[in-house]
């Protein structure tokens, strides 16, 4: 057997897109649209549904935590449905921990089994059918999508933990003050790093919203075009950053079009194999792609990273396995992670999204990263064309990259870089004092209800604060990032008193 037959290789991908149906009673769920994708992965290598050694499934927003819920049920192994949908099976099913970059991080899992000859096929598969869950929430209509499954699954739960038993920085993404402070989701997170982000740059909040307003033009266009885009329309760059009644602001800078279109309907599915079984199998070789590298990386908490306005772990990740390629699919939940990730790729020209990006293709849950992976398939199998799909998790907190051609590596290289360690203090003592080093306003159908900060004492420690909605004009029709505030704790909460 030649080192080239054990190349591991992608065979196939498919995804699927639906409307919300009109009897929201019957309801397809997010097992249909990944069995369809997968259906759409075998017939796009060319082979009939079969056995696989092992299904990943990427783990569904309702499995993630309390804050997902699904009120219509699931299957008891996701993917194990999924299989039986295509008419396919698998020896091993595995469901994945919580994290939008877990399609990435399984494609890795999945090369490194090919490699070392414990697999020979392999799939990956994830949906998300919010669109329904919603709308027939709306409608008091209530699909049935209950499935018990008696296969085994090894359910990785929805956070990794570390040998001591607590989750590590890849589980648990945020310092305890985060929960005191009433801090929901991960829009306000991502609105400190774009406010601290801009401070780095030097720009003022116009010249940043531009910066904001062409990248997400670049990636509508690319939106409209794509035939699984769950929502086509056209949108230019300063109809989508700017506020207006059909485009509220939420957390400033983000409007609501601008951050990532969760309530979708879609599904994607990949199948992998070594380069001589796809021969046995009779796929033909000028439709594989191959992985030439992969590289994840994780974050401290926000509070405690070196910089709050980029992760050192996204730098590791892109500097090692992402440079040069012809084309990209940045993770783009929210502006600030594809723009630093273009400022440290130094990209220009280079296409920045293969699908239109979370906003405007839409975002699944975890399996965002999964269609760009089958967008990048399609685009290099049987070329010399190179593209990279990079995937982020949690609140720029986990990471993962993957570099892919329609021609062979010399080595395919997986790795593990080591994950930064906290290096700031965090503040713990009551009524602390600072200066600015971050800020959102928060918004409620458009107007303004208080603000979120993150403070940094004369020490050097950082801490969060809020303040009310008494307080919002200050931050709104000025730029207040780096002037000195007060604050009286209460009830676990540090309160501007004064700036």
């Amino acid at each position: 057997m030649s080192i080239l037959d054990q190349l591991p290789v992608i065979i196939g991908a498919g995804q699927d897109s639906r409307p919300v149906p009109e009897d929201l009673d019957q309801a397809f769920g997010p097992v249909d649209l990944a069995g369809q994708a997968l259906s759409r992965a075998f017939e796009d290598a060319g082979i009939a549904p079969q056995p696989l050694d092992v299904c990943f499934g990427v783990r569904l927003f309702g499995d993630s935590g309390p804050v997902f819920p699904n009120p219509f049920g699931g299957s008891s192994n996701f993917p194990a449905s999924v299989c039986t949908r295509s008419g396919a099976s698998a020896n091993r099913y595995i469901y994945d921990h919580v994290g939008g970059q877990s399609p990435q991080t399984l494609v890795a899992e999945a090369a490194k089994l090919l490699i070392e000859g414990e697999a020979e096929t392999v799939a990956i598969v994830g949906a998300e059918a919010a669109a329904n869950i919603r709308a027939a929430g709306r409608s008091g209509a209530k699909p049935t999508w209950i499935e018990v499954q008696n296969e085994p699954l090894d359910d990785r739960g929805p956070v990794p933990l570390t040998n001591d038993g607590r989750s590590g920085f890849g589980g648990f993404m945020v310092h305890v003050q985060a929960i005191t402070h009433r801090i929901p989701a991960p829009i306000y997170y991502y609105a400190l790093m774009e406010s601290a982000r801009r401070r780095a740059m030097g720009e003022s909040e116009a010249v940043y919203r531009e910066r904001m307003s062409s990248i997400w033009q670049e990636f509508s266009a690319v939106a409209i075009a794509n035939p699984f885009s769950f929502v086509r329309q056209a949108v230019q760059g300063p109809e989508i950053v700017m506020p207006s009644p059909a485009n509220p602001m939420i957390t400033s800078p983000y409007t609501k079009a601008m951050v990532a279109r969760d309530g979708v309907n879609l599904g994607a599915a990949v199948i992998l194999s070594t380069y001589g079984a796809a021969k046995r199998m009779g796929v033909s070789t000028d439709q594989l792609t191959f992985l030439h590298a992969h590289d994840q990386c994780s974050e401290p908490p926000l509070l405690q990273r070196a910089r709050l306005d980029r992760a050192e772990a996204q730098r590791r990740v892109l500097d090692s396995t992402a440079r040069g390629a012809d084309m990209y699919d940045l993770y783009s939940c929210f502006p600030v992670v594809p723009l630093e990730a273009s400022r440290i790729l130094g990209l220009t020209d280079e296409p920045r999204t293969l699908t239109g990006g979370l906003p405007f293709f839409g975002g699944p849950g975890n399996n965002y990263s999964l269609h760009g992976i089958a967008e990048a398939h399609r685009r290099v199998r049987g070329t010399e064309k190179t593209a990279v799909v990079y995937a982020n998790g949690g609140l720029s907190t986990k990471h993962a990259a993957g570099f892919y051609s329609g021609k062979p590596p010399s080595q395919v290289t997986l790795r593990k870089s080591p994950d930064p360690e906290p290096s700031v203090a965090v503040e713990e003592g009551e009524n602390p004092s600072g200066t600015i080093a971050a800020y959102t306003v928060e918004h409620r159908r458009g107007e303004p209800t208080g603000v979120l900060l993150i403070g940094k004492t004369d020490t050097g420690a950082r801490f969060y604060a809020r303040g009310g909605t008494e307080l919002t004009g200050r931050f709104i029709e000025g730029d207040p990032m780096g002037e000195r505030f007060a604050t009286e704790t209460k009830g676990g909460q540090n309160l501007l008193t004064g700036i």
